[in-house]
């Protein structure tokens, strides 16, 4: 009975998988009746019943693994040996062959309750953007504007000095704000917007951010989490970026772009200044050397102390762990049909300057 299961369970894993190969990228399919349909449903519900709990679902999954674990290993213990032995490689192929059912349960529940929107119409397409070509003066002048616009919402925080923003600055109800300003921001996109995804800060963050990572979305607990140890002023863009993948948009850039615009539209300051603030290191960050130089020298004091705080804090967590991370999420992207890999996260530096032109948004 236990082998009929496992093999049930590989089953449905390599079904789900073969399912979203076979769909494809941009699937009107995918988008009707999994994004705007059972994705959407459930979305709701979870965010109205379990979603509701104050502890976060993944301490409750990890304490319950950790139970289940100490309870298995004292019975172990108190259980007497039997007096003949299972053959070794009989014992082998039921440990490979549970594991392969824990494998393909996981991918059926990854598809499930969240995957299969990679499968879903892309964002340009959606909103007929046209990305302009991003030369250097195009990016010059995009970066230009995030820092005008940085300064102008960092001024505006009160308590803002020359040095690092502390997180006092934050509104206490900052998850709620950021999904207040993200919700019209998702339906003008033309994108549902049910339940309320919750994002957590993540303890301890430097776990997280030793395998080159500040935030992420965790389908099977529908929510997600931000590294505990980031700056005050790059936790709001981060919250909001993890919370439109709650939201079933899955592709970096894209989910860049929406949590930008949900910042730009936050009437808190402090998540203001994230969104143009992390919008300014993309766009700055893809110049040559002497360009970026040129803007650097031109920030204010303040500013150059939360950038150069930041980099020193990402620092302390880069190592071995960090790059080996990348990599594997980069193979994780492209086998999602992403094929930028990483570099999708600049994306939204395209996507914010075709949207820009399509509302003719004075810069």
């Amino acid at each position: 009975m236990k082998s009929r299961r496992a093999w049930l369970w590989i089953g449905l894993g390599a079904a789900a998988a073969g399912l979203h190969y076979g769909l494809g990228k941009d699937s009107a399919l995918a988008e009707k009746f999994f994004s705007r349909g059972l994705y959407a449903g459930w979305r709701w519900a979870w965010d109205h019943t379990l979603g509701l709990s104050p502890i976060p679902w993944l301490y409750v999954c990890i304490a319950a693994l950790l139970a289940a674990g100490a309870v298995k290993l004292y019975g172990r213990i108190r259980r007497p040996r039997p007096k003949t032995s299972t053959a070794p490689i009989k014992t082998i192929g039921q440990a490979i062959l549970r594991i392969a059912a824990w494998v393909g349960g996981l991918v059926f529940f990854f598809y499930a309750l969240w995957g299969y929107n990679y499968n879903r119409i892309g964002l340009e397409k959606q909103l007929g953007l046209e990305i302009p070509l991003l030369d250097t003066a195009v990016l010059a002048a995009e970066a230009s504007w995030a820092a005008r616009m940085s300064v102008e919402s960092r001024a505006s925080v009160p308590g803002a000095t020359a040095e690092v923003l502390e997180k006092s600055a934050l509104p206490k109800s900052m998850e709620a704000d950021i999904r207040n300003a993200l919700a019209p921001v998702l339906r003008e996109a033309g994108y549902p917007a049910p339940g309320r995804v919750r994002v957590r800060p993540f303890i301890p963050g430097g776990w997280m951010m030793r395998f080159s990572g500040t935030g992420i979305y965790i389908p099977y607990f529908g929510e997600g989490y931000t590294a505990g140890n980031l700056l005050p002023f790059e936790k709001p863009f981060t919250m909001a970026h993890e919370m439109v993948h709650g939201y079933g948009i899955t592709e970096e850039g894209e989910a860049n772009f929406l949590a930008f615009l949900a910042c730009a539209a936050s009437s808190a300051p402090a998540i203001r200044y994230s969104g143009y603030a992390a919008y300014w290191s993309y766009a700055a960050g893809e110049l040559p050397r002497a360009e970026f130089k040129a803007l650097w020298e031109g920030l204010p004091e303040g500013m150059k102390a939360d950038f150069l705080a930041a980099q020193e804090n990402a620092a302390r967590y880069h190592g071995v762990l960090a790059k080996f991370s990348r990599k594997v999420y980069t193979k994780y992207l492209k086998s999602q049909g992403i094929d930028e890999g990483l570099r999708s996260y600049s994306r939204f530096i395209g996507l914010v300057a075709a949207w820009a032109k399509k509302i003719k948004a004075f810069r």
